[in-house]
């Protein structure tokens, strides 16, 4: 019920939405401070990533690459929360909890041990 890949999963999810309140308040503090390009490229960035990211974790069924979907969120985890750090003091905390799940993401796709799909063996007659 509840596997060790759904937590991530679901902390991870977390994660997305901590990053997009962050670039939202990334803009938010560019539009009340001096303008700063840098931050608002890195909130634009941001804004526009997650709900892609969202859309092609969710809409991906497949199994059989699991490690490769662990290896990959990971990796998209790491950009983005190491990006949002520069933000705003919201970001530095999203960031830093995007870290540490991307380091989880990185372990569950070194040490996945779920059981692996077990083929039934059929005998065969010979004539």
């Amino acid at each position: 019920m509840f596997g060790i890949i759904n937590i991530v999963k679901y902390l991870t999810f977390i994660s997305y939405v901590g990053l997009f309140i962050s670039s939202i308040s990334g803009f938010i503090d560019v539009s009340n401070n001096d303008f700063d390009l840098c931050k608002l490229m890195i909130s634009l960035l941001v804004f526009i990533n997650i709900p892609i990211v969202l859309f092609v974790e969710y809409s991906n069924k497949d199994v059989d690459v699991e490690p490769v979907i662990h290896y990959s969120r990971s990796y998209c985890q790491i950009i983005m929360s190491l990006l949002v750090i520069g933000i705003s003091p919201i970001g530095i905390g999203f960031g830093i909890y995007g870290v540490l799940i991307s380091v989880s993401n990185l372990m569950l796709g070194i040490f996945n041990c779920t059981d692996i799909l077990e083929h039934p063996v059929i005998p065969v007659q010979v004539q």
